[in-house]
């Protein structure tokens, strides 16, 4: 009898469905990916529309880099709701002038895979605005409207971050200077 044949022929593993852990591999693979791509993986509902409100709507938002704030404006020019941030530091919130893209109710950083973020409202790549971060579940300090601390997006009170979520729609101009 050929032994190389009968090598050949006897299954290394057993036959049927995948083990438990490559399936687990594969789809950690595929969000790995989609981390990289998006800047973020959502964990939770995905992207909703803004609610109308009684002044007509946001016409854009002022991220002040110097300043530590951001300041919502209305379609007739007035200024809804001033906001203390804390912004990327060693200029990691680039300038320019972007538009918001999509949000997420729940979100897990890229830099360290382990803090959660609720209420991002991303507008410039996996920038964006968000709640305050929780690493193990304890907040993670952020001295909001005196330095920024961030590795980019634009960190805010849960109160504050959950109000954009639902007020500023997609599409809405962000100014960062």
């Amino acid at each position: 009898m050929d032994t190389h044949a009968e090598w050949m022929s006897t299954p290394s593993e057993p036959q049927g469905p995948s083990p438990w852990w490559r399936r687990l591999l594969v789809v950690a693979a595929v969000v790995w990916t989609a981390v990289a791509a998006v800047g973020f993986v959502p964990t939770a509902a995905g992207a909703v529309a803004a609610a109308p409100s009684q002044w007509g709507g946001v016409d854009h938002i002022d991220v002040s880099l110097s300043e530590q704030r951001v300041r919502v404006w209305a379609t007739d020019g007035t200024l809804i709701k001033e906001i203390p941030v804390s912004t990327g530091s060693r200029g990691r919130t680039p300038p320019g002038s972007f538009r918001v893209s999509n949000r997420l109710r729940n979100t897990v950083s890229t830099v360290d895979r382990v803090s959660t973020m609720s209420w991002m409202v991303a507008f410039n790549g996996g920038i964006g605005f968000h709640g305050i971060p929780r690493k193990y579940g304890q907040a993670v300090y952020t001295p909001l409207g005196e330095r920024p601390v961030s590795a980019g997006c634009v960190r805010m009170s849960d109160a504050d971050a959950e109000w954009i979520y639902w007020n500023v729609p997609n599409g809405t101009r962000v100014n960062v200077k």
